[in-house]
């Protein structure tokens, strides 16, 4: 009973944050444009979290609950012409428990929907990895034609996860394990990409009970590939800009009765790697950098330089980067520039232009232009 418990209690971690998300797409296509402007969505359910959407995008969501401490944040984003589909998250994601000897002699199979201990669905299936997982949906949610291109592990990404959460879950008796993949597909004359991070529950001592969950997913469905790096730039700053309200955290603690402080400390450490992450892709996407396994052409893998990165690297600065955000004070938007000039400023159009090093607007303003201010703003 004890170990049980155990497993548990830092389900209720999983499950507590799994709003929280992170992506890895890596199409190859043409520049994503620096100066999309991007505005703040905030959760209309119930004010759990927000995050940049691009300005104009037809934006869907909010937190979806099967249970008390079973909880999501689920967010659909297209594009105006409606070639570009986003999908963070999923509310039919129950979590799992992997079957065992006990079970079966009771009659409880694999695919069966048992009662949790917290009132909610458990879902009795095999242990999948973040890749194995990643496929599987996409033929089940995505497209169920599917062709995957190219899948793989992301052991880079899993090894930095792991790092963080493993300590807090050792702190409760539990191992934990964080598994993160990705899969390419074709779907007709469509392109997507999924990304999945499985997450992993056992008792330490091995034996009892082993339940995982879905902690992150995210996809993105391009019709017209040429716009593959575009999708993949605003899934990047989707989950880079998303944040969970400290109220709504504190009321989340309270119905889960965190009552040592393990939910909030694995959820900081995970929110903390999946903003690395996320920063770092979004900029390459924005640089143009991204490769695609459904280009014929294969350039450098950006997997491959990752992995050689110090899983304990700082967090990635914007002057390290080369690009930081800028805030319209009079739209609200918040658009990405590079770090070239000290001074930016949109015109009525939306374009974004770089000012005089005397913080003066640009050469022939008639005040058509209104100057940026350093930093995302909500």
């Amino acid at each position: 009973m004890r170990s049980t418990s155990a497993v548990l209690s830092l389900l209720v971690l999983a499950l507590v944050i799994a709003p929280a998300q992170s992506w890895a797409a890596q199409p190859k296509a043409k520049s994503a444009p620096n100066n999309t402007a991007f505005t703040t969505w905030r959760d209309p359910r119930e004010g759990a979290f927000r995050l940049g959407v691009p300005v104009g995008w037809k934006v869907s969501g909010g937190t979806s609950r099967a249970a008390s401490i079973d909880v999501r944040g689920v967010v659909r984003a297209e594009s105006p012409d409606g070639t570009i589909k986003v999908f963070l998250d999923d509310p039919d994601l129950p979590p799992r428990q992997v079957p065992d000897a006990m079970m079966r002699q009771v009659g409880l199979r694999e695919g069966q929907v048992i009662k949790g201990a917290w009132g909610g669905p458990v879902l009795l299936a095999r242990y999948l990895t973040g890749e194995q997982f990643a496929r599987q949906y996409i033929g089940q949610k995505l497209c169920p034609r599917a062709q995957i291109t190219q899948s793989a592990p992301l052991p880079a990404v899993s090894q930095e996860l792991n790092a963080r959460i493993q300590p807090i879950g050792a702190r409760q008796g539990t191992a934990v394990r964080a598994n993160v993949g990705e899969a390419y597909f074709r779907c007709g004359d469509a392109v997507g990409y999924t990304f999945a991070n499985t997450l992993l529950l056992a008792p330490a001592a091995g034996g009892g009970v082993q339940i995982w969950a879905v902690y992150q997913l995210g996809s993105v469905v391009v019709s017209e590939p040429a716009q593959a790096a575009f999708g993949a730039y605003v899934l990047h700053t989707m989950m880079e800009t998303f944040a969970l309200d400290p109220q709504w955290e504190a009321r989340q603690a309270k119905l889960t009765q965190d009552v040592t402080g393990s939910v909030t400390q694995m959820q900081k450490a995970m929110a903390q790697s999946i903003a690395q992450h996320a920063q770092r892709q979004a900029t390459t996407a924005s640089a143009g950098g991204f490769n695609h396994p459904n280009d014929a052409r294969l350039p450098t893998d950006l997997r491959a330089k990752w992995a050689r990165e110090d899983v304990s690297r700082q967090k990635f600065s914007d002057a390290t980067l080369g690009y930081h955000w800028e805030h319209n004070p009079t739209t609200g938007e918040n658009v990405r520039v590079d770090n070239s000039n000290p001074y930016y400023w949109m015109d009525h159009s939306k374009n974004v232009v770089a000012g005089s090093s005397d913080g003066n607007p640009p050469t022939g303003s008639q005040g058509q232009f209104t100057r940026l201010d350093k930093g995302w703003q909500p």
